[in-house]
C-alpha cells in the first residue's frame, strides 16, 4: 500500500485521490503550486481543478511561479472548528497575483490589522512527515 500523506489545509490523501490531484499533492511537497489551464478555452484554475467550469473541458496542470500578490480579501476568524480552535483568532486571506489569479490561505506572521491592497508573499510549511502546507507571510 502506498503512504499515506495529507495536506493542512483539508487535502488528504487517503480519500481516493486522482492522478491530477495527486501530482499536485507531490508537487506541494517539493515547494510547488500548480495551477491548471482548460485544453480546450484557456481559462486558468488557482487552486487547480480538473476540469474546466466554463465549458467543462479537461485541464492539465502547468507550475504557478508567482509568489507575491496584493490582499484582496480577509476575514479574522474569532471562533474556528475544533481542529483550529487553538489558533483563533487567525486570519484567512485571499491573495491576488499579478495574473489575476487569487489563492485563499492564512496569514501568519500579521503584526498589525490587515489591509486591503497590502503585500503578501506565499510561503510553504512543511507541519510534520505526511503534512505541508502553504500560507501567506506579509
Amino acid at each position: 500500500m502506498a503512504e499515506q500523506k495529507e495536506l493542512y489545509l483539508g487535502y488528504a490523501t487517503d480519500k481516493a485521490v486522482t492522478p491530477f490531484f495527486d501530482k499536485f499533492l507531490r508537487e506541494l511537497e517539493n515547494e510547488k503550486i500548480m495551477k491548471s489551464k482548460c485544453t480546450s478555452c484557456g481559462t486558468e484554475y488557482l487552486p487547480p481543478r480538473q476540469h474546466c467550469q466554463k465549458c467543462l473541458s479537461e485541464c492539465e496542470l502547468e507550475e504557478f511561479t508567482e509568489r507575491e500578490a496584493k490582499l484582496y480579501s480577509y476575514v479574522i476568524v474569532d471562533f474556528g472548528p475544533e481542529s483550529l480552535a487553538s489558533k483563533t483568532p487567525y486570519v484567512v486571506a485571499i491573495g491576488e497575483f499579478p495574473s489575476g489569479l487569487r489563492l485563499t490561505a492564512h496569514i501568519t506572521n500579521l503584526m498589525a490589522p490587515p489591509e486591503v491592497g497590502m503585500p503578501l508573499k506565499l510561503a510553504f510549511e512543511k507541519i510534520d512527515e505526511k503534512r505541508v502546507t502553504y500560507k501567506w507571510l506579509v
